[in-house]
């Protein structure tokens, strides 16, 4: 039987190097920067020490307000600041170390606020910025900037798959652990952190300290816990969108995306949207010349492994639909080439939110049907109703609009290609969590451990879902 488990992290995940942390916090690197050649940081609150991790030296104990300037140097660090005789040369890492964690501290980069050390080494002739801190201090930062809304239970969901998703970033990389922003999940330090403060309480925070250590595991290994903001109505097989085949990526309902059409605004364009593109426009950036020919595909892709090399491969399978009716595939035709894009790589030359959704062009006929979506009235038989509530049948060809006159006639004039509009749903790639789904189904009374069910294990409430554990000290 295949298990989803709900448990808490342990102390076996690659740390690191070289910093020393409490027995009972985990730590996470986290790239504020990458490829600057200078910055400038101050400490805002608490107590620090400025050290050269290369030699151990101090360089100082940076007073709050006070300015330091780093610049890369060839292969070294050139510091400036308060105490020290002009620019001296370090080799670094150099590191900003909290004194004490019986206290509040901070430090500002980029007007923004963190908890944690500060480490920044020159990395190929550019500086890599980096924030190291406990990991449930940097969800404080995480949660609300991902979830969103004040929902202790949305949050809580969302809490346990940061974490889970981090942790499972960890060692991955040689330098840092995750990025600060949607390339791993977004991340605003303590200033994003005390947004949410209200009222001398903190529902991020609250999420964040009932679910300590608690993170995702499937049969035993640490899901990649991934997630998105809205799945539009159905999340998507794993398969069908990156290059690999998860069971705890599986397409699931999601009917509570709704919910962010009831909150309005900007969050009910997470759940449907349009897109219009210009044929000129599509044209030439995709430079193909004049375009002929646009097929979509939504075929269900299989997922094999080579049996000589090893390596993993796809097929789509003929006649088959993804679950959720996402396109997997769009080809575009011009008269100087042609060029295709799969899965989710479609997103970005069309700049779509998502890749559910339909195709229509300049002078396709159009109606709104009863759930208030567009949609292409299909060729073949097609009728309007004129004066007596008589029909009149038109034949839809192609590059032609149709518009009923005066006497039932049916006049028609060229309407050659000029626009493409997407009609689409939802804002991701699909996989795992739906964010707006979490929420709405938190408005309906779910508790955080019913949503990871849903999402993660296809809604099995079977006892496979547990927190055990602990963080193994």
């Amino acid at each position: 039987m295949k298990k989803l488990v709900l448990l808490l992290a342990c102390l076996g995940c690659i740390l690191a190097p070289r910093f020393a942390q409490a027995a009972d916090t985990l730590l996470i690197r986290v790239a504020l920067d990458q490829g600057v050649t200078t910055l400038s940081f101050q400490v805002s609150r608490g107590a620090y020490s400025f050290i050269d991790q290369a030699t151990g030296l101090p360089l100082g104990a940076p007073e709050p307000g006070e300015s330091w300037l780093v610049t890369a140097s060839g292969t070294s660090l050139l510091v400036q600041g308060p105490g020290l005789e002009g620019s001296q040369l370090f080799q670094g890492p150099l590191l900003l170390q909290e004194e004490s964690h019986d206290q509040l501290n901070l430090f500002e980069y980029k007007g923004v606020q963190y908890r944690g050390n500060l480490v920044v080494q020159n990395l190929n002739g550019g500086l890599l910025v980096i924030n190291l801190l406990d990991i449930e201090k940097y969800l404080y930062g995480v949660v609300g900037k991902e979830m969103g809304g004040n929902s202790i239970e949305a949050l809580s969901a969302q809490a346990v798959v940061s974490r889970s998703y981090a942790l499972s970033q960890k060692g991955l990389n040689a330098w840092f652990d995750v990025y600060n922003d949607t390339r791993s999940q977004a991340y605003g330090g303590y200033t994003g952190e005390i947004a949410y403060q209200s009222g001398g309480t903190n529902p991020v925070v609250a999420a964040v300290d009932r679910t300590r250590g608690q993170v995702l595991e499937y049969l035993g290994t640490l899901v990649r816990a991934v997630f998105h903001s809205n799945a539009g109505g159905y999340t998507e097989d794993c398969e069908n969108v990156w290059m690999e085949s998860l069971p705890y990526l599986k397409a699931v309902p999601s009917e509570e995306d709704s919910y962010a059409e009831l909150v309005g605004g900007w969050a009910a364009s997470t759940y449907r949207w349009t897109k219009t593109i210009d044929r000129k426009e599509l044209e030439d950036k995709l430079g193909i010349g004049e375009i002929k020919e646009i097929r979509i595909s939504r075929n269900r892709t299989r997922v094999t492994r080579d049996p000589i090399t090893g390596k993993l491969r796809q097929e789509f399978i003929p006649g088959s639909r993804t679950a959720s009716g996402r396109v997997t595939e769009i080809t575009v035709v011009g008269s100087r080439g042609t060029k295709s894009f799969y899965r989710d790589n479609i997103r970005a030359p069309f700049g779509l939110k998502s890749t559910l959704f339909d195709l229509l062009f300049g002078g396709q006929l159009r109606i709104l049907n009863a759930a208030g979506e567009v949609q292409a009235l299909p060729s073949g038989e097609v009728y309007a109703v004129g004066s007596g509530n008589r029909t009149v049948p038109i034949g839809l060809n192609q590059g032609e609009a149709y518009v009923i006159g005066k006497g039932n006639k049916i006049a028609s004039q060229s309407a050659s290609f000029d626009k493409l509009t997407f009609v689409g749903k939802g804002y991701g790639h699909g996989l795992g969590l739906s964010q707006w789904g979490a929420r709405g189904l938190a408005a309906k009374g779910y508790n955080y451990r019913d949503i990871l069910e849903i999402y993660y294990n296809q809604g099995k409430h079977n006892g496979d879902l547990k927190i055990v554990g602990g963080y193994g000290i």
